[in-house]
């Protein structure tokens, strides 16, 4: 008999018993025995279909394409990581479908679980609102947005009759509008449960959601209040000032100048207006460009895309501003435009509900990032393990 079968039974028996011991937390919770189905737009939100539903929703739900380009950005083979034994037991133990890790171009370590590829697009969540934000720093380099300190219903005037009125786009951006909105995950009847029906049924448009909101609970400009809402009343503000929908504008002006490598889609309401406030899905890679995007101050190969100034403002805190500093906006985190400041000066972050989430730094040249699906929307726990790994990362990373 020729060697070649008896070794490649042994090499089949070391891959499986590798995939055993390297196994992701709880994967017959999550559907593995069904190949992680994606269930439908009923149950797509149950633990046995987050993995398949959050790396297709583009197909679950009404969406838009945010073209990519045919100049995808570089990304230089590394691996140095590969084998760093933190990642290991981070990844044996967190349950992330993706993670991605890359240092002044060059990928260290990029990792899938449960069954996905670098082919999936997968879901935002809330990292989307940093999108969002950048987009507002084109258009008003572009002289489509006046100021932010406009208010938002110089440019959609649907807002004018509501709380809205006389907010600014910077208010907005700060996530400082004043405007009551409840942002509870996990409770049905909450503000974010019903805004969302936009896009999980196609029940309304966001305008005439946001329109009718009335009430607030701060002054304009005077605390932090993390508010989806703020997003949403931003992208439409931007929709408006621009002529176009937001998924076309960001292809032209942000995904294809910074070399995203596949089409993105943006989750969209019955009207078609995109939810600005979450819902954009992508290749793990393409959200490592995002992040090498901010890392280089808004510049591609010496072409500029965003400005400089915007991102320094976007990923910082003024000092005026004591209620967005971190450690004060939130017990951990501060917030800049769309975008979470860490404390320590340990960079800033995307981040998105189960786990989704970008690291930059700017000093070590990192970029981490990492999509998951966690079990409830926020966990404390998995998110101080994630923050944990950050720290030995940015420990390690200044060794390489």
């Amino acid at each position: 008999m020729s060697t070649a079968l008896p070794l490649a039974i042994a090499a089949l028996l070391t891959l499986g018993l590798t995939a055993t011991l390297h196994a992701a937390p709880d994967e017959a919770a999550y559907g593995r025995d069904n190949q992680y189905p994606r269930g439908s737009r009923d149950d797509w939100w149950q633990q046995r279909h987050l993995v398949g539903a959050q790396s297709a929703m583009g197909e679950l739900f009404a969406a838009r394409t945010v073209a990519a380009g045919d100049r995808p950005r570089a990304l230089k083979p590394g691996g140095a990581l590969e084998d760093w034994q933190p990642a290991r037991q981070y990844l044996d133990t967190h349950p992330a479908t993706g993670l991605l890790i890359v240092k002044d171009g060059t990928v260290l370590l990029e990792r899938y679980q449960y069954g996905r590829s670098a082919g999936d697009r997968f879901t935002s969540w809330s990292m989307a609102k940093t999108v969002v934000g950048l987009a507002v720093g084109i258009a008003v380099a572009e002289g489509r947005i006046a100021s932010i300190d406009d208010p938002l219903d110089k440019y959609e005037p649907g807002l004018a009759a509501s709380a809205w009125k006389g907010v600014s786009i910077r208010q907005a951006l700060n996530m400082a509008s004043g405007v009551r909105f409840d942002e509870a995950y996990d409770k049905p009847g909450s503000d974010i449960a019903r805004f969302s029906r936009a896009w999980t049924r196609g029940e309304g448009r966001f305008i005439d959601a946001l329109g009718a909101m009335e009430q607030r609970d701060a002054e304009p400009g005077s605390r932090f209040k993390y508010s989806s809402a703020d997003s949403q009343a931003l992208g439409q503000a931007l929709a408006a000032a621009v002529g176009r929908p937001l998924a076309e504008y960001v292809s032209e002006k942000l995904w294809v100048p910074m070399g995203a490598e596949a089409d993105a889609s943006w989750l969209v309401d019955a009207s078609g207006m995109e939810a600005a406030y979450c819902c954009l899905n992508a290749r793990l890679r393409d959200y490592a460009r995002l992040g090498m995007l901010l890392l280089d101050k808004g510049q591609v190969d010496g072409r500029r895309i965003v400005p400089a100034a915007w991102i320094e403002a976007a990923t910082s805190v003024r000092l005026r501003d004591w209620h967005l500093q971190p450690r004060r906006a939130t017990p951990y985190f501060g917030y800049g435009y769309q975008i979470w400041v860490f404390p320590d000066e340990l960079g800033f972050a995307l981040l998105g509900v189960r786990g989704q989430a970008v690291f930059v730094h700017a000093p070590s040249r990192l970029v981490m990032v990492q999509t998951a699906v966690w079990p409830t929307s926020n966990d404390p726990a998995l998110s101080r393990q994630r923050d944990m790994f950050w720290r030995d990362l940015l420990l390690r990373a200044a060794r390489l």
